[in-house]
């Protein structure tokens, strides 16, 4: 064994022991797996705390004793539920306006010749139904629509009932004329032409302005045609501003005058409703005539109240039930 020399052997020694200078790599990766252990620690945590509580849950029920066989379980109690208390039912009563002292006046006069009304047959209430036509604009050309609770709401009138000739609410006459079968109407609240096509018109232009619903804009009763003793009539209203609608009757009514052979027909305006009479006969002279009470409401004409009278024809006409008594055709 050859012997080392005391330097040399001190070199050896202190290249041996001397400290160890780590690169910065091993720093990062260090860090990097102390930041891993930190983020899985919590979520391990939570982990085992979750096992832990459903072991812990599993436990409780595997000990829990059975329930005893002569336990006693009352049964639930139904739910108190009070029933309404309802009063007793009352049956709605129509007004009748039938039979009284102004419709038997309306039918025929005092004195010779009169007609002479005698009821047959007590007052019914028809249910109320209610007809209308949409409104038409101004120059339109189109036929007479339906007017509902959906149309424009109409101008402000200026005085309830309308004035005389009054059609738009503003206080003043309209012009009313007519261009072949179509109604128009000059309006003096913005000089607009409004006009609704009637199908026919008879000329030279006969026809009314009354506001038979009291709402301050007037309605317009125009005839339409006249055949052999009957004339027919319709019924015009401002639906909305600057627009003419015609309004329809409810089934199996008509607007018209006069006396066809066994058949006769008439209109009257009241105080806001609108009378329609129609009747028949056997022998001409003696009629049975039904008599409707029509409203004329913002959806349309709706029947109110209904009879049934005999009727003979009086020998003045202007007394007979079956003319046309509204305005100016009175």
């Amino acid at each position: 064994m050859s012997g080392l020399e005391p330097e040399e052997l001190a070199r050896l020694l202190t290249e041996a022991v001397e400290p160890i200078r780590p690169s910065p790599d091993a720093y990062r990766q260090i860090r990097a797996g102390i930041d891993r252990r930190r983020r899985w620690r919590l979520p391990l945590m939570t982990a085992a705390g979750m096992v832990m509580a459903a072991l812990i849950g599993l436990a409780v029920v595997a000990l829990r004793p059975p329930p005893s066989s002569n336990e006693l379980v009352e049964p639930a109690v139904p739910p108190l539920v009070t029933a309404p208390v309802t009063g007793p039912s009352r049956t709605p009563v129509a007004p009748s306006t039938g039979g009284t002292g102004r419709s038997a006046r309306a039918g025929g006069g005092s004195g010779g010749g009169a007609a002479t009304w005698s009821a047959t047959t007590p007052p019914t209430a028809l249910p109320s139904t209610s007809v209308s036509s949409p409104p038409v604009t101004a120059g339109s050309s189109a036929s007479p629509t339906t007017v509902t609770q959906d149309s424009p709401q109409l101008p402000t009138a200026v005085v309830k009932p309308a004035v005389a000739g009054d059609v738009d609410g503003d206080g003043r006459s309209d012009q009313v004329r007519a261009t072949g079968s179509k109604l128009e109407v000059v309006f003096s609240r913005d000089g607009t032409v409004g006009q609704v096509d009637l199908g026919a018109i008879v000329v030279p232009l006969h026809y009314t302005v009354v506001d038979i619903d009291a709402n301050g804009f007037g309605e317009i009763l125009v005839q339409t045609t006249s055949r052999s003793g009957m004339d027919n009539y319709a019924l015009v209203r401002y639906a909305s501003l600057d627009t003419l609608a015609s309004v329809s009757l409810p089934a199996q009514l008509t607007l018209a005058a006069g006396v066809q052979g066994n058949v006769g027909a008439g209109f009257r305006c009241m105080d806001r409703a609108l009378r329609i009479n129609s009747g028949t006969s056997t022998d001409g002279s003696l009629f049975t005539v039904a008599t409707t009470i029509l409203a004329l409401t913002p959806e349309g004409l709706a029947a109110q109240d209904s009879r049934s009278d005999q009727v003979r024809l009086p020998a003045d006409p202007a007394t007979s039930p079956f003319v046309a008594a509204c305005g100016q055709l009175s």
